[in-house]
């Protein structure tokens, strides 16, 4: 790790730089070798994996004081960090395909078919409700195949979408890019206070009961799916059109025991950066010579707002809420408190 502080010109200018270089080795991994389900239980992890980690952090302030009494501050900070696995179990089947190899990655990266869009009623040329070679596409996907469909990238160009079609689909559910900044001011007697915080390069898999209908058990699912899927009508929707049940094309592994299917693919990831301004306050305090005739000390009027906006691709969760409770989270909440503070 090498660093850096400093503070110049009276405190117009104050900084932390940081930049470090990490590399962990003997860290618990899984063995990719199977073993048939007589044998009662997984094999157990080992101290195998190999780790490197890399990135560098910024925290930078101002503060400036005007002639007519304005006092303005700033301050913000800046993470990155990135790590790569360098030994980790894997088959020769994904080392060997530079798309679907885990070693150089970072860790938890998700995998799984490139989706290029949804099907359109053109691509059924002959008009007979399914796409397929008489149409003019040659590609073997799951099952019967209509307008509204998830259409997917034929990589190694076999013709055929199955394992060695796999690809990176995104970025780990935890932000490689987190940061932050502060903006304070003062002036006669009002104070405001505004705290943004965000990240980037994550992301997560919205493949559940807000996107899917009939997911799993068959439950309902929520009204982000079906305000954004795909109709004759909305042939530019998000998600594929709806079956009366599970489609294998678009939702479940044909092949379950895989390691991943149709609703790890690219269609159902999520970019989950953000920017959220998490706190807001201002204030005003009244002037002493008011205060003191009134018998007290201090007298100031505030307003706190927490959550107030986000911004961010995904709408109908909380971006930063990840995979440990997704749509089953309780919603961030939105607050506005007003109060006083009074000092005898």
């Amino acid at each position: 790790d090498i660093g850096l502080d400093g503070n110049l010109w009276r405190g117009a200018l104050s900084f932390e730089l940081d930049a470090f270089y990490e590399k962990r080795s003997d860290m618990l991994v899984t063995p990719s070798i199977t073993v048939p389900v007589e044998y009662g239980l997984a094999l157990a992890e080992e101290n195998a994996g190999v780790m490197s980690n890399h990135g560098f952090e910024a925290v930078l302030g101002t503060t400036h004081s005007f002639h007519n009494g304005l006092q303005l501050s700033l301050n913000g900070n800046f993470t990155f960090a990135k790590n790569k696995l360098i030994q980790v179990f894997e088959t020769a089947a994904t080392y060997d395909n530079p798309n679907r190899r885990r070693t150089g990655r970072p860790y938890n990266t998700p995998f799984g078919y490139k989706a290029l869009g949804l099907f359109k009623t053109s691509d059924d040329k002959n008009g007979d409700g399914v796409i397929d070679a008489s149409d003019g596409y040659n590609v073997t996907q799951f099952g019967t195949l209509h307008p509204g469909d998830v259409k997917y990238a034929d990589l190694n160009h076999d013709g055929m979408i199955d394992d060695n079609d796999e690809t990176k689909v995104g970025y780990p559910s935890i932000p490689q890019i987190t940061y932050g900044f502060t903006l304070t001011g003062s002036w006669k007697g009002f104070d405001l206070s505004l705290f943004f915080q965000g990240a980037a390069e994550a992301s997560i898999n919205i493949a559940g009961y807000q996107t899917i209908p009939f997911r799993l058990d068959n439950t309902n699912t929520g009204y982000e799916y079906y305000n954004n899927r795909w109709t004759p009508q909305n042939q530019n929707a998000r998600f594929p059109r709806a079956y009366a049940s599970l489609n294998t094309n678009n939702t479940t592994n044909p092949n379950y025991g895989n390691t991943f299917g149709p609703w790890e693919s690219s269609e159902w990831m999520s970019n989950t950066g953000f920017l959220r301004l998490k706190t807001a306050m201002i204030g005003y305090t009244i002037p002493a010579k008011i205060t003191q005739h009134l018998k007290m000390k201090t007298l100031r009027f505030y307003a706190t707002g927490q959550n107030l906006f986000t911004v961010s691709h995904l709408h109908f969760e909380d971006p930063e809420t990840g995979y440990s409770a997704r749509e089953e989270a309780y919603p961030v909440q939105k607050t506005i408190i007003f109060g006083a503070n009074l000092n005898f």
